[in-house]
């Protein structure tokens, strides 16, 4: 071994073996924040999915819709957030506002939905649950939120609402009946001026 080492010239040895030394540290911090930050956005999504945002300005309806694809049956419910404001980025309401919130959803699935305000620790905020047929006899499941808030236009107001989705774990067995299915969710927003 001693014989080996003499053989060896130190100096080109480590001038070559601390560039090494540096590269693999660093590609394996690298490859350690990727799985990090992975993890990190997959347990945020799982939570809380995209924010809507609505800006009311003035007396007015406004309709947004999200699309519930991919989802399965699972224990953890899938919650998606929406905001209503007084103010965007050119305007602000010049008058008292209130608004009342309609949700409108298919019922191709079997899901479960509840509506709070600020955050899902608070109480359910429904007013009115109800089902309705079209002409051509599809089902849509109404809920109605009345009087939710008022917006003093002297301030800048923003309500950020939760959507509360339940896909039951009882029907993971059955995936073939859901596949492909998509159900819709509109949520309209409308603003009346405070008398």
């Amino acid at each position: 071994m001693k014989r080996f080492m003499n053989k060896i010239d130190t100096q080109k040895f480590f001038h070559y073996l601390l560039p090494t030394m540096i590269f693999i540290i660093v590609i394996s911090i690298l490859a350690a924040s990727r799985i990090t930050q992975a993890r990190y956005e997959t347990d945020t999504n799982a939570r809380v999915l995209p924010s809507i945002a609505f800006f009311v300005v003035g007396v007015e309806s406004q309709n947004k819709q999200i699309k519930l694809e991919s989802i399965v049956p699972r224990t953890e419910p899938y919650l998606y957030s929406f905001e209503v404001s007084n103010f965007n980025d050119s305007k602000k309401a010049n008058v008292d506002l209130t608004y009342s919130i309609e949700i409108i959803t298919t019922t191709n699935m079997p899901l479960n939905y509840k509506v709070y305000k600020e955050t899902v620790n608070g109480d359910e905020i429904v007013d009115e649950d109800f089902i309705t047929t079209d002409e051509n006899g599809v089902y849509y499941r109404h809920f109605k939120i009345d009087g939710v808030s008022e917006m003093n236009y002297q301030e800048r107001v923003t309500n950020t609402y939760i959507l509360w989705v339940e896909f039951p774990l009882q029907y993971k067995n059955n995936p073939i009946d859901y596949a492909g299915i998509i159900d819709l969710v509109d949520i309209k927003i409308n603003a009346e001026q405070v008398v």
